[in-house]
């Protein structure tokens, strides 16, 4: 069964490209650019296994640690995977996993099938 994923992400190219990937490897994915209305859908969705977020959004939004953190209140089982700079990694401790950029779409795909792996 496709794993069902969640991305929320700014950036309309990595946006495309990610979802494009993870289709084609079998995943199910449902993508915001507003991180607001990610967690309307997140509170709303009937299951989830992966929550692919940055840290920083734009002034206004919560921030991806944030939006994990409201997640996990509801759905405490799901795994979180960061795309950003390394210098965000101490805000991601303990919350996800962190795949620095820059980062090729082949890397987040390859980072999916390794934490799904154990699902």
């Amino acid at each position: 069964m496709p794993a069902r994923i969640v991305l929320v992400h700014d950036d309309p190219t990595f946006v495309a490209t990610t979802v494009a990937a993870l289709e084609a490897a079998g995943h199910g994915v449902t993508s915001f650019a507003d991180t607001m209305k990610a967690t309307d859908a997140l509170r709303a969705a009937e299951r989830i296994e992966l929550l692919i977020t940055r840290v920083m959004f734009p002034a206004g939004q919560p921030n991806g640690v944030s939006l994990a953190r409201m997640t996990r209140v509801k759905r405490p089982g799901v795994k979180v995977l960061f795309v950003a700079s390394p210098e965000r990694q101490e805000h991601t401790e303990g919350v996800g996993e962190l795949l620095p950029t820059p980062v090729t779409t082949a890397q987040v795909v390859d980072m999916v099938r390794r934490m799904l792996a154990d699902r």
